[in-house]
Order: structure tokens, then C-alpha cells, then sequence
């Protein structure tokens, strides 16, 4: 079996990439490239996720926090019958069936506490609410 010293040839590569590559200024794009687009902020707000579960008549979890001015993401997931979700202050009702998620969003332009529901469709509906999403300043 035949070994070939590699090292001195690897050194020549090394140099011969690091003398084209210094005779560039440090901000040149290479030819034939777009010039970089500057990188503006985005002005969306931030999206706050959650992911709530339906089973046995209740959620978990049931109590939600997020700022004024982020935009609200819950994806409902039913474990185990039909369930009806409501949001009475941002006029939301939505049906979710077991294997089928359902995703809400909002945007509270508005501090406060509050309730939503989700309910068996079927079965009688609880006397208060079954969750509760606070918006914090």
C-alpha cells in the first residue's frame, strides 16, 4: 500500500486561497452576485403559540397569558368527543371534532381578563367559564 504525503500540497491550496481571498475588500461580494439587501425589522407583531387539549368535558390548559399588541395562536386539539369553542369578546366559535385541530388566532388591542369557553356540543355546558386568557401591557 502506497502513502502519499499530503501535507505540503494542503498548505499550497491553503496559501493560494488565502492570498485571492485577502486581495478582496472585506465587504466585496463575489462577481456576478446581487447587492445585499439591507435587513429590515419586521413591524408583525410577536405570535404567541399555545396548544390546548379538549378531554373529559374540560382543557388544560385553561388559563392563557400574553401581551397587548402580540398576536394569539391556540390550536385546540379534542381527545375524545365534539366540542364547541368560544371567544365572546373577539366574536369566535369554532366546532372541534377528535383528529381534526382547529386554530385560532387573535389580537387583543386591549388589556384585560378574558373568558372562553369550550364546551361538549352534545352534553350540558358548564355554568362558568373553562378558560380564561389574560392580556398583560
Amino acid at each position: 500500500m502506497h502513502h502519499t504525503n499530503l501535507k505540503p500540497a494542503a498548505a499550497l491550496l491553503v496559501l493560494a486561497c488565502a492570498v485571492g481571498i485577502s486581495s478582496l475588500p472585506i465587504n466585496a461580494a463575489p462577481p456576478g452576485a446581487k447587492p445585499a439587501v439591507p435587513v429590515s425589522r419586521s413591524t408583525e407583531p410577536m405570535v404567541r403559540k399555545y396548544s390546548v387539549t379538549a378531554s373529559n368535558g374540560g382543557i388544560i390548559p385553561g388559563h392563557i397569558r400574553m401581551r397587548k399588541g402580540e398576536k394569539l395562536r391556540i390550536t385546540f386539539v379534542s381527545r375524545d368527543d365534539k366540542y364547541s369553542i368560544r371567544f365572546k369578546d373577539f366574536d369566535v366559535k369554532e366546532t372541534l371534532t377528535p383528529g381534526t385541530p382547529v386554530v385560532i388566532e387573535i389580537a387583543p388591542s386591549r388589556a384585560g381578563t378574558y373568558d372562553f369557553r369550550c364546551a361538549r356540543v352534545w352534553g350540558v355546558k358548564r355554568l362558568g367559564h373553562n378558560g380564561t386568557l389574560v392580556v398583560t401591557e
